[in-house]
């Protein structure tokens, strides 16, 4: 915050006209309201700031102006309003949280000071790269339970953080560019999860244009084009649908495009894989009417009666709502002149959701009970489940986060009951959403009619029956901790598990990481040592073995996470020992032959070399290297080395010839060998295959040793990959891109000459 100054007119006529603003926006979503609270607490806020400065230099008065402002927008109540205007008082300034209950009432009074709490504690310390405290995670995880029986912090906090981003340029960049990645990490996806789609766009487009600058000019750019080119079509399909339907006696309220923000296209294209041209909804036409869940059927049947749909295109939101209340039906056309394009049917209060998900319940459902928008939205139930666990804080806090980014899968019950799951859930989650009971005696499951295993992924619109087994005695599985999805099945699992005795729990934690090792492609025989195992216990102040197998059994460690302490204790012990084992297979070299300016080399100053010459194979330069010439007389040619090749002082009776690349040189691909050292496990190669491929490298030859095996101790994995390159600028990429493959230890370029890197 900037030094303490006295406010100007202009500063104080400014913020008027934004309160005036303010006032006006309230007014129209509450007509014939009173506004004596707003006034009031615009006058204790800029009292209260009256000295302050943003980092940007304008009052700061201005700040929750705007942030009031932009609840007003979202229809909020006055409560909610005032706790906005007054959210950094207690904080900034000598406002007590009495003062505001005296003046404002106590529901006011709680918002701020739940408000100031999250502005108390670092949200993000642990993905920064900072340590979360114990007590951090503790503050966190009880300030999350309680904005989940409060939405309006959350969306006065939403708000909050969208104006500070409208004015991020007064950060530093690299301030800048951490806030805009918490934005998209933990902000952008709450939005979302809330229905607020306004707020969710508006964040990720400015965050994506600060951390991508570069595609996002290139996305817009080409979205404009590519709008610019379809804006004729749109216009008489959104003309003809408005005609057709009013002929057909359906009220519409309006037909209006909606464009894809630069973000959502950019996610689009990078996610599936797809040029821009093959992604349909760049630009939806939306169709609201005047009416009932009914109206929106016989709006869809004129429509497809108009244009074509697209088969398997068609998703009703009406029928099987989106866990934030989103309801709408999404067909994809055949419009004017052959134009692709995504139609959307929704009343006008489906359209008012839509736009401001959450925020819109208090305008139709009055103020609604924390518990009603439990129901409403399930992310909040998992809040719920989720507090009730017997979770360390920062595991709480963890898993809230990832909550954040899941999508779900929309599947039916025999009775065609319509089950909300987080992605990737499988029959067993199904069982433990309907009943505690079900799920502990699942013994089959059926889908669609078929017989399917437990660990089937569902997907939308599958029809779901659990077979019991035939004592309908609960029998849950250990491996089935390794196939759910759901938090509350995973908490239903291992509080069954916790009932057990300890010999018993023993056995299927152990069970649990032998087949955690197994899922993830790696050895079970090797990293459940004894040896890899004591060193585990140590690091995490556990006293035996056997006390780790209880833990994961009971929950309060995951498999997953143990596997992946067991992979660093085995990675750290690999790379104390030898850097080169006797048992490594040999390098691959191809040695390059060819005439000079075939190879590119020229002699130092530009001048043809007119001789054949060799790429020393113990070095295998590239351009971008400093190089050497040999005068090799007895093979007749010119033998090319590294500069620092340590082979060129064994040939002293050779003649050194000074060389360097020739500009033809920077159009042709040379060989290099690489050695990669990595953790053996299933899927490892075509890892690093698919690194290769997306940087369009082409993999000549290669050796490769694999190890551990049954026949083999503890040991890695070794790769000599030959691969072709244009220069040295793309060998660096290609050693970066295989250094993030999980599991490998070590990448470098190999020198046979050096002996390594």
């Amino acid at each position: 915050m900037a030094k303490a100054r006295s406010q100007t007119k202009s500063d104080k006529s400014g913020a008027q006209d934004l309160f005036r603003k303010l006032v006006e926006r309230y007014l129209q979503n509450n007509p014939g309201a009173e506004t004596a609270r707003l006034e009031e607490a615009y006058k204790l806020a800029s009292a209260a700031h009256a000295k302050q400065l943003r980092e940007s230099g304008e009052p700061y008065i201005l700040h929750p102006l705007n942030v009031a402002l932009i609840c007003a927008n979202l229809n909020m109540d006055e409560d909610s309003i005032v706790a906005a205007l007054l959210h950094d008082t207690v904080e900034d300034t000598s406002v007590r949280p009495k003062k505001i209950e005296r003046s404002f009432g106590e529901k006011a009074a709680d918002l701020v000071v739940s408000l100031t709490k999250i502005h108390r504690i670092d949200l993000f310390s642990r993905f920064v790269g900072r340590t979360m405290s114990d007590e951090q995670a503790r503050n966190l995880q009880r300030l999350f339970v309680s904005m989940a029986q409060d939405l309006r912090v959350l969306v006065i906090k939403l708000a909050d953080r969208l104006h500070n981003l409208r004015t991020i340029e007064a950060l530093s960049e690299e301030r800048a560019k951490r806030n805009a990645k918490e934005t998209l990490d933990f902000y952008a996806p709450l939005a979302r999860r809330l229905g607020l789609h306004e707020l969710a766009h508006e964040m990720e487009d400015i965050c994506f244009r600060l951390l991508h600058p570069r595609d996002y000019e290139w996305v817009v750019s080409e979205l404009g084009k590519m709008m610019g080119r379809k804006t004729a079509s749109y216009e008489l399909t959104k003309t003809r649908l408005k005609r057709e339907l009013t002929a057909a006696n359906i009220h519409v309220k309006r037909v209006f495009g909606r464009t894809k923000t630069p973000y959502s296209a950019w996610r689009k294209i990078r996610d599936r894989g797809v040029p821009l041209d093959q992604v349909f909804d760049l630009m939806a036409i939306r169709v609201v009417v005047t009416g009932e869940d009914l109206d929106c059927y016989r709006a869809l049947g004129v429509i497809h009666g108009i244009y074509r749909p697209l088969f398997n295109r068609f998703r009703d939101f009406i029928a099987a709502p989106k866990s934030n209340g989103y309801q709408s039906l999404h067909t994809t056309v055949m419009g004017e002149s052959g134009q692709i394009c995504e139609i959307q049917v929704r009343t006008e209060q489906m359209d008012d959701i839509a736009e401001h998900g959450v925020a819109a319940h208090w305008k139709y459902k009055g103020h609604a009970s924390p518990y009603q928008l439990r129901e409403t939205f399930s992310w909040f139930e998992f809040i719920s489940d989720l507090s009730e666990q017997e979770l360390d804080s920062r595991d709480f806090v963890e898993k809230t986060r990832e909550s954040l980014t899941k999508g779900e899968v929309l599947v039916l019950s025999p009775l065609g009951e319509v089950v909300a799951l987080p992605e990737g859930s499988t029959p067993v989650d199904f069982a433990y959403y309907i009943h505690t009971d079900l799920g502990h005696s699942t013994e089959s499951a059926l889908v669609n009619g078929q017989d399917v295993p437990l660990d089937y992924t569902l997907k939308n619109g599958d029809v779901v029956e659990i077979v019991k087994n035939e004592e309908g005695v609960p029998k849950p599985q250990p491996e089935w901790l390794n196939i759910v999805r759901s938090q509350k099945s995973i908490t239903k699992i291992k509080r069954w598990f916790r009932s057990q005795p300890r010999q018993r729990r023993v056995q299927m934690g152990r069970f649990l990481l032998r087949q955690q090792i197994a899922k993830s492609g790696l050895y079970p025989l090797n990293l459940m040592e004894n040896v890899n195992l004591m060193a585990l216990v140590k690091s995490l102040r556990v006293r035996k073995i056997d006390d780790l197998f209880d833990q994961i059994a009971t929950g309060s460690l995951m498999a997953e996470e143990v596997v992946q302490k067991l992979k660093h204790v085995y990675v750290e012990k690999a790379m104390k020992r030898s850097v080169r084992p006797e048992s490594e297979p040999e390098a691959p070299f191809t040695p390059a032959i060819g005439l000079a300016g075939e190879l590119g080399i020229v002699r130092k100053g530009g001048k043809p070399l007119r001789r054949k010459v060799e790429l020393a194979p113990c070095c295998t330069p590239i351009p971008g290297d400093e190089i050497l010439g040999l005068d090799n007389r007895k093979e007749h040619r010119v033998d090319v080395h590294l500069a620092q090749c340590p082979a060129i002082a064994d040939e002293v009776e050779l003649t050194t010839i000074p060389v360097q690349w020739s500009e033809e040189a920077l159009e042709k691909l040379y060989p290099a060998t690489l050695r990669i050292v990595a953790l053996n496990r299933v899927g490892l190669l075509f890892d690093i295959m698919r690194e290769l491929s997306e940087l369009s490298v082409n993999l000549t030859g290669g050796n490769i040793n694999i190890q551990p095996t049954v026949s083999h101790g503890d040991g890695n994995a070794v790769f000599y990959l030959m691969v072709e390159v244009w220069d040295t600028k793309q060998l660096s990429d290609v050693l970066e891109a295989i250094g993030q493959v999980e599991d490998v230890i070590l990448v470098q370029r190999h020198h046979e000459s050096a002996g390594g890197a």
